[in-house]
C-alpha cells in the first residue's frame, strides 16, 4: 500500500507537468492542473487515514518515508494547491482578457505550477535528508520563475532576490546535513543510510553534541530563510509582492511550512541528541524575534500583498515560538496553527488577488470602497483579517489560545505576555488598514470585472473551514496532530 500512495504522490505532479508542457490549449491546461492536484490531495487524505491507523510508511529501499508529521504537512500543501489552481483558472483568463499576460505564459504556468507541486512532495515524503535538501532548492528553482512570471522590472528583480538569499540559505543548510551526516556515520557505520531519518532518529542520543549544535545552526539559518524567519525574510516581501495571487497564496500556504517541515525533522534529532534547552531558547528568541520585526512593517504599509508577507513573517513567528516551549501542549499549538495560518493566508490572498483585479492596483491607498465594488470579495477580506489576528470564532484563534495557554503552564509567562502583545499590536495594524480598503467610498469609477461564481464558492468554503475548526476540530484531524505532536517528542 505504501508503494501506491508514495506514487500517486510523486507521479501525479510529475505527470501535470509533463503534460501540460506539451499541451497549448488554454481549457486542456486548467483541467489538467486541477483534476492532477485534485487527485494529489485525495491522495493526502487516504495518506493521512492510513497513518492514523499505521504510524509510519516507508518504501523497501528506504528513501520514501510518511508518518504523522509529514502526513499533516502533505495534507496542508496539496489542500493549498487544489485550492489555488481552481482560482487559477478564472485569475489566468481575466488576466488574460485585461492583457496583462499572453497566451504562452499560460502554459509555462501551469507546467510550473505543477512542478513546484512535485518539488514539495519531494521534500515532504523525503527519508534521506540529502534528498530532502535537493527538492528544498529545486522548489526555489521552481518557484522563481513563477516570481517573474509578469515579466517586469520589479518581478525579475523579486526573482532573483529569492533565488540568491534562499540558494544562500540553502547552501548552509546542506552544510548542516554534512555535519549531521559527519556524526551519524561514525555511529551507524554505513554511508547508505547515515542520513535516513528513520535511522538518525533512533541513534540521535548517540551522536556528538557539540558536531550536532553546530550543524543545526547552519540547518537553522538555511531552512530558516527558506521560511522567512528574521532576520533572514528580506525576499518574501518582495516575491509575495510580485508573483501572482495564487502563487503567493501557494507560497504561503505551502512552501513555507515545507520549509518549517524541513527544520522540525531537524530539531527532533537535535532536541533528542543535547536536550530541549539548546533548541529551545534559539526557537523562542527566532520566534518573538520574527513577530516584533514584522511589527512596524505592517502598521506602515502601503502595499496589501506586502501586508500580507510580513503577515507571513510573524506567523511564522508565532510556530517557531510554540515549537521552542517545548511542551506536547505546544507543539499541539504549533502543528494547529500551521493549518490555521494556511487555510486563512489562502483566503486573504485570494481575496487580495481579487481585489487587485478589481481596482488593477495593489496600493492600500487606491483601494477604498471595496464593499460596493467586489463585496463577496470585502467580506471575504474583512473576516479574513479578524481571523488571521486570532479572534474568535476562528480556527487561528484556538492554535494561538493553545500556544499562550502551554506557554503559562509552563513558566514562560514573559516570553507569553510579549507574544500577546505583540499579536494584539498588528491586530489595530490590520483593521485599520482593512476598513479603509472595505468601507468608504470608492475614488473613481471602475470597470466591472467579472469573476467565475466558483471563486466565491471557493473562499467561502475555506472561510466556513476557519470557523469549523475554532469551534469543533474533527476528531481525525484531532488524532492526526496529536500524532504529529509526539513526532517533533522524539
Amino acid at each position: 500500500m505504501s508503494i501506491i500512495i508514495f506514487a500517486v504522490l510523486l507521479i501525479l505532479p510529475l505527470i501535470g507537468a509533463g503534460v501540460c508542457g506539451l499541451t497549448r490549449h488554454q481549457r486542456a491546461l486548467e483541467i489538467i492542473t486541477v483534476a492532477i492536484s485534485g487527485l494529489t490531495f485525495t491522495a493526502a487524505l487516504w495518506l493521512a487515514f492510513v497513518i492514523l491507523d499505521q504510524p509510519v510508511l516507508i518504501s523497501r529501499n528506504a528513501l520514501l518515508y510518511a508518518d504523522a508529521l509529514s502526513s499533516l504537512v502533505i495534507l496542508i500543501v496539496t489542500g493549498s494547491a487544489f485550492v489555488t489552481a481552481i482560482y487559477s483558472v478564472s485569475y489566468l483568463r481575466l488576466q488574460l482578457s485585461l492583457g496583462a499576460i499572453e497566451k504562452k505564459h499560460v502554459r509555462l504556468y501551469y507546467s510550473l505550477f505543477n512542478v513546484f507541486l512535485f518539488t514539495m512532495m519531494t521534500v515532504l515524503l523525503s527519508n534521506n535528508l540529502g534528498f530532502l535538501w535537493i527538492g528544498s532548492e529545486a522548489s526555489t528553482l521552481s518557484t522563481a520563475f513563477l516570481v517573474a512570471f509578469y515579466e517586469k522590472e520589479h518581478s525579475l528583480e523579486a526573482a532573483w532576490k529569492y533565488i540568491v538569499i534562499c540558494s544562500v540559505g540553502i547552501a548552509l543548510a546542506l552544510f548542516g546535513i554534512i555535519l549531521t551526516y559527519y556524526s551519524a556515520l561514525s555511529v551507524v557505520g554505513s554511508v547508505s543510510n547515515a542520513l535516513n531519518w528513520s535511522v538518525l532518529i533512533t541513534i540521535a542520543t548517540k551522536l556528538d553534541p557539540a558536531i550536532i549544535k553546530l550543524a543545526f545552526i547552519f540547518i537553522l539559518i538555511g531552512f530558516g530563510t527558506k521560511a522567512g524567519i528574521a532576520p533572514f525574510h528580506t525576499w518574501k516581501p518582495d516575491a509575495y509582492g510580485e508573483a501572482p495571487a495564487p502563487i503567493s497564496a501557494l507560497m504561503a500556504g505551502g512552501l513555507v511550512n515545507v520549509a518549517l517541515y524541513s527544520l522540525l525533522r531537524f530539531y527532533a534529532i537535535v532536541t533528542k541528541a543535547v536536550g530541549p534547552q539548546f533548541t529551545s531558547n534559539l526557537f523562542v528568541f527566532f520566534g518573538l524575534f520574527s513577530m516584533a520585526v514584522a511589527v512596524p512593517f505592517i502598521l506602515l504599509q502601503k502595499d496589501c500583498k506586502r501586508l500580507l508577507a510580513y503577515s507571513s513573517v510573524e506567523h511564522v513567528g508565532i510556530i517557531i515560538f510554540a515549537v521552542g516551549l517545548a511542551t506536547p501542549l505546544a507543539y499541539f499549538g504549533a502543528l494547529l496553527h500551521m493549518i490555521n495560518n494556511a487555510i486563512a493566508k489562502l483566503v486573504l490572498f485570494l481575496s487580495t488577488g481579487n481585489l487587485r483585479l478589481a481596482y488593477h492596483s495593489k496600493f492600500i491607498a487606491r483601494i477604498t470602497g471595496a464593499i460596493k465594488i467586489v463585496p463577496a470579495t470585502a467580506v471575504f477580506y474583512i473576516v479574513g483579517i479578524f481571523a488571521i489576528t486570532g479572534w474568535p470564532p476562528f480556527g487561528p484563534f484556538i492554535s494561538e489560545f493553545t500556544i499562550a495557554t502551554a506557554g503559562f503552564a509552563n513558566g514562560n509567562s514573559v516570553p507569553v505576555i510579549l507574544f500577546l502583545l505583540i499579536v494584539a499590536i498588528i491586530f489595530i495594524g490590520f483593521i485599520y488598514y482593512g476598513s479603509r480598503m472595505v468601507f468608504g467610498e470608492p475614488h473613481h469609477a471602475l470597470p466591472s470585472i467579472h469573476l467565475h461564481p466558483i471563486v466565491d464558492v471557493l473562499i467561502g468554503t475555506l472561510v466556513v473551514l476557519l470557523i469549523v475548526l475554532g469551534t469543533m476540530i474533527p476528531h481525525w484531524l484531532w488524532m492526526l496532530v496529536q500524532n504529529a505532536a509526539k513526532v517533533l517528542q522524539g
